[in-house]
């Protein structure tokens, strides 16, 4: 459950540094 969580975060990171490039 906790290694879920991570791959989580890490997922949301990941888009919100996409989604941060393209509303550029």
């Amino acid at each position: 459950r906790g290694q879920m969580l991570a791959d989580v975060t890490a997922v949301l990171g990941s888009l919100d540094i996409v989604f941060g490039e393209v509303d550029r």
